[in-house]
């Protein structure tokens, strides 16, 4: 049966190409998946993604190699590029017609996933998914398509991950210091953000008193990493369109396009960012800091934003929420996590985390055969994820997963070069003990609440920035400027925040609002 259904898939591919599919083909090889690798010449594929640099990367990635060039005959040149600049090069490349082949790409951080798709820099992979990555596609739920299409197409592999697309966002605390200073974490259940964050900040002034080489919380020179700007749902707001362009809805009126910065919200956000920084809640300089993972990784943080959900008072005992973020290998942070939005499957979730072809390659279909690889090899996808067994990590006489201190790590960023999810949770570095069979539990829960969750009312929508382009750009500016220094409270809201939504005007935004919700409307009355 197997050998028919090769057979078969060959004869396939074969009338494809002499009826013309118009596609690009492979220079030097054949175009079938089901061919002898053996007979075709070597392909060399340039993957970038974001990465800090990484010990021992040629190690493993010659190992790696082996795998690929075995099997689809290929070789892969996965290319690190600091998350702080990664943006700005893929844009260039792209603007300048350089020359690459896969690369990860998402809705946020100025990546641009739909614009670059709208001007065709992101090859049409449509009808080729199913052909040279099926499981791939099958694996995920199939709405999340919807996600990566522009004009009823798709440009992008949604990077599906075993903690699902449901979300419901939430906090994350210290357990240790929740349980010195008598902080009731558990009120904070289905509260408003800012209601949390009130809660919040004597909570975090009470142990910072006792842990003065800690830090409250998290802020970083991202525009993408701000808790108000990057995060919708913690507000109970969703954006239209790319979450960076101004113009979001609240879910609770989702007919109208507003400018979330002019909102009540987050003048209030602003006003507590500034109380925490006077204070000495956040680091001084976390306007302007590019990496946090170093203070995740030493477990300075006193609290976090999360999306660990379930959490500790859903399913207590689940170990995704058992630890501060980059600190589960350490054990040396215990945590308890809290939700307080609605569930919810975002409109960005498919375009979140994804990969992108370059529609100019001269390799698209074995750029896909390598994409199938490594979300089906799971071999291959722990090699690059975690390193080697005994080698870059190792399992305690407890079972419990722990990396091997100066070796190989990928900084956790394995949802940036596949899917992390496969039906039998073979992918992650669960323990080998009860909490992480739990863990698993944990991630079917998830799992199968996107069979369940409430769809944003923006799904499906595809904001073309084109009739507003420039005030686009001129507002890009001002928000990459201006939002990590509010959200950090190092620039006073009370001169800061109204002289900001001046500039945002005299850059255009209201002309983006009122595009915004012509498209929008019009999308509506057309489904």
């Amino acid at each position: 049966m197997k050998k028919f259904l090769v057979l078969l898939l060959s004869v396939t591919m074969l009338s494809a190409l002499l009826a013309g599919c118009g596609q690009k083909k492979d220079a030097g090889s054949t175009n079938d998946p089901a061919a002898d690798p053996a007979k075709e010449e070597m392909t060399e594929l340039n993957f970038y993604m974001m990465n800090s640099p990484v010990n021992d990367f040629d190690r493993v990635m010659k190992k790696a190699n082996e795998i690929i060039g075995k099997e689809i005959n290929a070789k892969l040149n996965l290319i690190l590029v600091d998350s702080s600049t990664y943006a700005e090069k893929m844009n260039l490349m792209i603007n300048s017609g350089d020359d690459w082949d896969l690369s990860f790409t998402a809705n946020w951080g100025g990546i641009n996933f739909f614009e670059n798709a709208a001007k065709g820099a992101y090859a049409d992979l449509t009808d080729l998914i199913p052909k040279y990555a099926p499981q791939t596609y099958a694996r995920i739920p199939e709405g999340l398509w919807e996600g990566v299409k522009v004009d009823g197409k798709i440009y992008a592999l949604v990077n599906y991950q075993q903690w699902g697309t449901a979300k419901r966002e939430g906090f994350k605390f210290r357990s240790d210091l929740v349980e010195e200073t008598g902080f009731d974490w558990k009120s904070l259940k289905g509260k408003p953000t800012i209601e949390v964050l009130e809660k919040m900040g004597p909570f975090l002034g009470d142990s910072l008193a006792k842990h003065k080489d800690m830090i409250g919380f998290e802020t970083s020179s991202l525009e993408s990493s701000s808790l108000y700007a990057g995060n919708p749902l913690l507000w109970n707001m969703e954006a239209v369109g790319d979450t960076s362009i101004p113009g979001w809805i609240n879910l609770d009126q989702p007919d109208k396009v507003i400018n979330q910065f002019e909102t009540e919200e987050f003048a209030k956000y602003t006003e507590i960012m500034r109380d925490w920084f006077e204070k000495g809640y956040v680091r001084k300089d976390g306007a302007t800091v590019k990496d946090t993972s170093p203070d995740r990784k030493a477990a300075k943080f006193v609290a976090e934003k999360t999306g660990s959900w379930p959490d500790s008072i859903d399913h207590p005992g689940n170990s995704d929420a058992s630890n501060m973020s980059m600190t589960k290998s350490a054990g040396n942070a215990p945590a308890v996590t809290v939700s307080t939005t609605r569930t919810m499957i975002p409109a960005g979730a498919a375009s979140t985390a994804a990969i992108a072809i370059n529609s100019e390659s001269k390799h698209i279909e074995k750029a896909l055969q390598l994409v199938e690889l490594l979300n089906t090899n799971d071999e291959l996808y722990k090699l690059i994820s975690l390193g080697e067994e005994g080698v870059d990590y190792k399992y305690d006489e407890n079972g419990k997963f722990t990396m091997i201190e100066g070796k190989y790590n990928f900084n956790f960023n394995e949802w940036q070069i596949g899917q992390s999810y496969s039906p039998n949770f073979n992918r992650a570095n669960y323990d080998k003990n009860k909490d992480g069979e739990i863990q698993k539990e944990t991630q079917k829960i998830v799992l199968e609440a996107d069979k369940t969750a409430e769809i944003s009312p923006v799904t499906g929508f595809v904001f073309d920035p084109t009739p507003v382009k420039t005030q686009v750009a001129n507002c890009a500016s001002v928000t990459s400027e201006i939002i990590p220094a509010l959200s950090s409270g190092s620039i006073d809201p009370a001169k800061a925040l109204p002289e900001f939504l001046k500039r945002l005007k005299t850059a255009g935004v209201d002309d983006i609002i009122k595009e915004k919700q012509a498209q929008y409307d019009a999308w509506k009355a057309n489904k």
